[in-house]
């Protein structure tokens, strides 16, 4: 079954020939308000951008600024500039807003009301510059630092003063953006790199971090595949394309470019609004392009710094420019730094880690074949589970989201259904598990969340239960794994409950189910779990812990259930984020760990103990992975590619 200094100044840029757009025009229907930082009042604003004046009273929607009526304490709110980043986001708990500021103060706040969530001003953050901030989905906080050099992810889940944080260094850190089609975090800073002339040289830098280990105890990786060194200096932001979830907005000194994350490339981002010096760039729904560029760099050089002696003039604007239709509105006297589109989504699709579907054989002599065959081209597909029945097939079920749960077979002979068949049109199904038993009747499991698990089986002969039945009502599982005892002729099926643990069901071939679930492990930070039994009558168990352990549980053939013992993974191979167990109809026991970036890793247990883990795909996009064996002693590993 299935299973995260001193730079130099920049030269040589023609930014003098680049000037706003002209305009008032008209905002689109449905286009969001504008986030803004002016650090001349400290206040975050929100605009209407169809109010074509924003000197006027009604243009401003909302306003904030930590204070002591809000729930901030006096060192909090004390010394607030304005606002170096912030972002609307939707949670479970209703919609916020993530706030870091120059002055020192990273928050979490309520939306609209502005009382604070969560809040961390510690002794060096003004000093650190805190350039960037985002809200992860897990309820954490992800900061850029700029003087510091840093970019770390903050606890926040865990309370509203939670301080525990994991750190990834990154020179001159000034970005940060989740995105969930990948499961990682883009940042951009800078980086050193060795030049035409042979001169070490500062340059940008686009790369995309890991959240490892638990919500509690948060670490940054990096993803070195998807580092991308740009051609010019200082990275200043990361954003979504709201009608492309494929693309990135990225913005240097002197650029402004488009990045395509499955070509991995830059692209120029358009001879409008390709410029130097945005400080921010974002995208309406409607398509139109939203941007700040300082006044300093503008020709003619804007009043923001023509009108101030403060030090914001050299990095601040009075002005935010549009394009297509190209417009920009002026709020006289502000000093804005950055300028956020008010979209509460993180990209154009929130859905996430999606891919086609790939099998790999060994034979029952041999090696493995050179090179994995798609056996589904579905980039949509989440998640996949699979397994053998006596009669030499091998069943695959793909769940996508939205559309449901897909079937597709491969016969004895090698060869796959060309097309998969629909089982299931319940969109809201997020996991998936299927088990075979020793009269070759399958065993279909899926995960609603808020609902619980259901079931529906398969006779020998090929035909589905009209229904599922809910075989278990809690709400909370999150992951679930099955297998089927050749010896007992039961079924057993577990679920991953987040901070309780694994619970364990047992069920008759024929679909009669235990009233009740026990509970087999109750190790709070489990993240996966997978299961596989043998024809000794054992029933094996596998575990994988938000840090990247694994552990292994064994249920004797006489239904007593022993304590977990770790599998040896290696960490220097990687971080395990999945596991999936093969058993039964072999005698042999095989795991299969899914290694973040690195791709899928094998370990055969012999005379009862575990080799090392030896690669087997190192396909790095490798989301999860199903492991089956065969009658005829073949051996089938099978992954989902994420689509970039």
């Amino acid at each position: 079954m299935r299973r995260t200094t001193t730079y130099t100044a920049l030269v040589g840029v023609a930014c003098a020939t680049l000037a706003a757009p002209a305009g008032p025009a008209v905002a689109a229907t449905g286009d969001h308000l504008i986030l803004a930082g002016d650090h001349r009042s400290h206040r975050i604003l929100a605009l209407d951008p169809a109010v074509t004046d924003w000197n006027d009273p009604g243009a401003v929607k909302w306003q904030w600024a930590p204070t002591t009526g809000l729930g901030f304490t006096a060192a909090e709110a004390q010394g607030f500039v304005g606002g170096n980043d912030f972002r609307l986001r939707d949670t479970a708990g209703g919609r916020r807003v993530v706030v870091v500021d120059g002055g020192g103060l990273v928050t979490v706040v309520s939306y609209p009301s502005g009382v604070r969530v969560w809040a961390n001003r510690d002794a060096t953050a003004a000093a650190d510059n805190r350039h960037s901030a985002e809200l992860l989905p897990d309820g954490n906080v992800a900061v850029a630092a700029s003087n510091a050099g840093h970019v770390r992810v903050y606890a926040a889940s865990q309370g509203p003063g939670a301080t525990t944080y994991g750190s990834f260094a990154l020179p001159g850190a000034h970005a940060a953006l989740w995105d969930p089609q990948i499961g990682r975090l883009w940042v951009a800073g800078d980086t050193q790199v060795t030049n035409s002339a042979g001169q070490t040289v500062w340059t940008g830098v686009l790369t995309a971090l890991e959240v490892t280990g638990s919500p509690a105890a948060p670490g940054l990786r990096e993803d070195v595949s998807r580092r991308q060194v740009l051609d010019s200096q200082w990275a200043h932001d990361v954003s979504a394309d709201a009608q492309d979830p494929g693309k990135l907005w990225v913005t240097t000194n002197a650029r402004t470019y488009r990045y395509d994350k499955a070509t991995r490339r830059f692209q120029a981002a358009g001879a409008a609004w390709d410029r130097p010096f945005v400080k921010a760039v974002g995208t309406q729904p409607s398509g139109q392009v939203v941007e700040t560029m300082i006044d300093v760099q503008k020709s003619p050089q804007g009043a923001c710094y023509l009108t101030n002696t403060e030090n914001f003039r050299n990095w601040c604007t009075d002005t935010v420019d549009f394009f297509g239709p190209d417009m920009r509105r002026t709020r006289t006297g502000a000093a804005f730094y950055k300028a956020r589109v008010m979209n509460p989504a993180y990209s154009a699709d929130d859905q996430s880690l999606r891919g086609k579907v790939w099998d790999r054989t060994r034979p029952a002599a041999g090696d493995w074949s050179g090179a994995a065959t798609q056996i589904d081209g579905n980039a949509a597909i989440r998640d996949v589970a699979a397994t053998a029945t006596p009669d030499g097939r091998m069943h695959v079920v793909t769940l996508v989201p939205g559309s449901g749960l897909w079937a597709r077979t491969r016969g004895a002979d090698g060869g796959w259904t060309g097309s998969a068949t629909q089982l299931d049109t319940n969109g809201s199904v997020s996991d998936v598990a299927l088990t075979g038993d020793s009269a070759g009747r399958l065993h279909l499991f899926a995960l609603i969340p808020g609902s619980g698990v259901w079931y529906r089986k398969r006779t020998a002969a090929g035909d589905w239960d009209d229904h599922a039945v809910k075989i278990d009502d809690n709400a909370s599982i999150a992951t679930v794994a099955a297998a089927a005892s050749p010896v007992a002729n039961t079924v057993h099926v577990f679920g991953l409950i987040p901070g309780s643990g694994v619970w364990h069901r047992s069920g008759t071939t024929a679909g009669v189910w235990d009233a009740g679930a026990e509970k087999i492990d109750a190790n709070g930070e489990l993240a996966d779990v997978s299961a596989a039994a043998l024809p000794d009558g054992t029933l094996n168990v596998f575990t994988v812990t938000h840090g990247g352990s694994v552990f292994h549980r064994v249920r004797s053939a006489g239904k007593v259930w022993q304590s977990s013992t770790p599998v040896p993974v290696d960490a220097t191979k990687g971080q395990v984020t999945g596991v999936a167990a093969a058993g039964w109809p072999a005698s042999t026991l095989e795991l299969v760990t899914v290694r973040s970036g690195l791709g899928a890793w094998l370990q055969t247990r012999a005379g009862g103990t575990w080799p090392a883990a030896a690669a087997i795909d190192t396909d790095g996009g490798t989301l999860c992975a199903y492991a089956v064996h065969l009658t005829d002693g073949s051996f089938h590993v099978g992954k989902i590619t994420e689509i970039s």
